[in-house]
């Protein structure tokens, strides 16, 4: 989705400065913003999906003005940025907040994605790396930092970050998916079989999975079986085709206001980090209105990976 015009108010709160490291450029800093205020619970609720992400908007320029200090409120403004399709002002505020605090594990982990989304795999890898070193828990960053090596072509660190260790399940499927496409690269082609079925068993709709199998299969001579494998690929594929289509003609508005009650729920959070519990229950009850479904201790948003803050 193209960024709407309201991301100029969120762009302008960034300030570039001078570098002191060659790593992180452009750097940048988040300038001291005039403090706005998120709309009274009792507001009327905005209809229209456009005015669900100006409301956003306005929360994101709030929580970080209001406490600048708190990772969360990074993740939060970013990831709302991020829903809007602005990856630039989300990777901008990450930037921002590393200048400041370069041991948070998560924006190294932000800015890796966003460069595996825009194809720098070799970027990518970099700071997912230094995510890993940071926080080896994050959510399938061993996946993703093996999909960015396999990419760069450096398949036996691939395979070395990829390869599971007994009783870690980290990444689970994907993780073993990318670990199957290295051991093809390697031609170790029955390692290869063991990894895409251990994809398929944790993932059984694993659509790519079978695909993989299928590959490996047929380098063993199975013919048969690659076949089964192939049938079975062809199948989830026409089906991923009839979901996506029925996923394009989803009501947005509704889903924006999931989103938002679940971004309200988080800035709640902060504000409570921050010992400002009227304020707390200010925010958590405006993200009720905008959902009546939701409440303060199940409504979860998700970052920019999809996981809660």
């Amino acid at each position: 989705m193209a960024a709407t015009g309201a991301a100029v108010a969120l762009a302008a709160t960034v300030v570039a400065v001078t570098a002191t490291s060659p790593r992180i450029a452009p750097h940048a800093v988040v300038a001291p913003a005039e403090v706005v205020r998120f709309p009274a619970p009792s507001a009327a609720v905005p209809e229209g999906y456009a005015g669900l992400v100006e409301e956003a908007q306005t929360l994101a320029e709030w929580i970080v003005a209001r406490h600048p200090s708190r990772p969360q409120s990074t993740a939060l403004a970013a990831t709302l940025a991020a829903e809007r399709g602005d990856q630039e002002t989300a990777a901008t505020l990450w930037r921002a907040h590393l200048e400041r605090h370069p041991e948070t594990a998560e924006g190294w982990y932000r800015l890796g994605l966003y460069a595996v989304k825009e194809g720098r795999d070799a970027e990518a890898a970099e700071w997912l790396e230094r995510a890993r070193r940071l926080d080896p828990s994050l959510p399938d960053i061993q996946g993703h930092l093996g999909r960015c090596l396999l990419k760069s072509d450096r398949v036996d660190e691939a395979a070395e970050v990829l390869e599971p260790a007994i009783g870690d399940d980290r990444g689970g499927a994907v993780r073993l998916f990318h670990l199957g496409h290295a051991r093809l690269r390697q031609e170790k082609n029955t390692e290869a079989r063991a990894a895409f079925q251990g994809a398929i068993d944790r993932a059984p709709s694993y659509t790519g999975a079978w695909y993989g199998l299928a590959t490996a299969l047929a380098r063993l001579g199975l013919a048969d079986d690659a076949e089964r494998a192939r049938a079975e690929f062809r199948r989830l594929k026409a089906e991923d085709a009839e979901n996506a289509a029925r996923n394009l003609s989803r009501d947005e508005s509704a889903r924006m206001r999931r989103l938002l009650a679940g971004w309200y729920a988080a800035a709640g959070r902060i504000a409570a980090l921050d010992g400002d519990m009227e304020e707390a229950e200010g925010l958590l009850s405006r993200g009720i209105a905008v959902d009546k479904s939701a409440s303060s201790s199940t409504a979860a948003p998700p970052t920019a990976a999809g996981e809660g803050l």
